[in-house]
């Protein structure tokens, strides 16, 4: 009977600590893990904002049973994952702020919502990311009892992913640089025409080839690179492009098919392509960048052809300036 007493006694005191410690111990537990990963802000950054990317360095991807879709926005506010196996659950993008911030609320099952935080400074080494697993309100007593383990359980996996992610990011093609120019505006000389896509080089030869023959021919002073506009886009059929010549003063009199024409000021997105005249991979990249900031382009794009070819036979070192003008 003693032994009983005893026995009730210290199931009592047991019990007893189980409910009352959890009365001192915090109700939110935030626990993080940084790494610098040697690539530009963007290739990061865009690896975790968009969901479907995670799948090639999420530490919690480990479940081979585990059906994961995808719902709302691909990438961004909005942006969900939706997974089921041993577990269940959700994560969704709360916040993102291109390069700077992403914000995801998670759901495990019943088990209460998780936020979880990343946090992007670009370094002259590369980028330092902060990923932080961030329990807020967390439930009495079985909850709080978790927060106690929450670093020990939760601090290598968000290395692990971040090690991978690491690895993922610094083997990805290096992107090209993208900055926001205030453009003053340029005159110019220029010869309007279209072709298809297959045609656009013979036509830029043969209208460069006029108006230089003109500028030469009536000694007006050039002012910068021959440039190309693309007034539309059309793969499949004909393209509308002026062919242009900058100067420091047009005439009054011009010979058809030459006209006067200004490169417009104002902002504008500037990216530098270098290598051959196939320049699909730095529109991307601007197209990439114009969706993060919410930019609205005007409804032409021109290029700037910065090597002549006829100096620089190596197209690898062929230097592209591309202007995409804003509203």
């Amino acid at each position: 009977m003693k032994a009983l007493k005893i026995l009730g006694t210290v199931v009592l005191v047991i019990l007893a600590l189980f409910f009352i410690i959890p009365l001192f111990l915090a109700d939110h537990v935030a626990v993080s893990a940084s790494q610098l990963i040697k690539a530009k802000p963007v290739t990061v950054f865009h690896q975790v904002n968009t969901l479907d990317n995670w799948k090639g360095w999420s530490p919690f991807d480990d479940d081979s049973a585990m059906a994961v879709s995808y719902e709302g926005a691909k990438s961004g506010v909005g942006a969900k994952m939706v997974w089921s196996g041993k577990e269940s659950g959700t994560l969704t993008v709360l916040e993102s702020r291109p390069y700077k911030t992403i914000i995801t609320d998670i759901v495990y099952g019943q088990d209460g919502t998780t936020n979880g935080i990343w946090q992007f400074e670009e370094t002259p080494e590369g980028v330092m990311v902060t990923w932080t697993t961030d329990m807020r309100a967390m439930s009495y007593p079985l909850e709080r009892w978790f927060g106690l383990a929450m670093e020990g359980m939760m601090k290598p996996m968000l290395t692990k992913g971040l090690n991978d992610l690491k690895t993922l990011a610094e083997g990805m093609p290096v992107p090209p640089e993208i900055s926001l120019l205030e453009l003053k505006p340029q005159a110019a000389l220029a010869i309007y025409d279209s072709a298809t896509l297959d045609g656009i080089g013979d036509l830029l030869t043969k209208n460069y080839g006029k108006l230089m023959s003109y500028i030469m021919k009536k000694k007006i002073p050039i002012a910068g690179k021959p440039f190309a506009v693309y007034h539309n886009w059309d793969p499949a059929g004909f393209i509308r492009i002026s062919a242009g010549v900058p100067v420091e003063k047009a005439p009054k009199k011009l010979k058809t098919p030459i006209t006067y024409f200004e490169l417009p000021g104002g902002k504008a997105l500037f990216s530098r392509h270098v290598g051959g005249y196939n320049t699909e991979n730095t529109h991307q990249a601007i197209d990439t960048y114009l969706r993060d900031f919410n930019f609205t382009p005007k409804d032409y794009i021109w290029e700037v052809y910065v090597t002549d070819p006829a100096t620089e036979p190596d197209s690898a070192k062929w230097e592209t300036d591309i202007y995409y003008p804003l509203k």
